[in-house]
């Protein structure tokens, strides 16, 4: 049996790791829309909320690190 301690760092541990395949995906999601777009990706609709994901997925995961510090 795992003390609780145990428990909530392993599930911290996997918060951590699923978010950081949260970012790879929405970076690889980014990165075809705008390859998509061409000439118009900085003005799609599409793109522009794609890298607002992005943003505040790097974000999380930027306070994450620091709060892991």
């Amino acid at each position: 049996m795992q003390t609780p301690s145990r428990v909530r760092a392993r599930q911290q541990k996997l918060a951590r790791i699923q978010l950081v395949a949260r970012v790879q995906v929405a970076y690889e999601q980014l990165r075809d829309l705008a390859w998509r777009a061409g000439a118009q990706a900085a003005s799609n609709p599409a793109v522009q909320a794609a890298r607002r994901h992005l943003a505040a997925l790097n974000l999380s995961l930027a306070l994450l690190t620091l709060q892991a510090e």
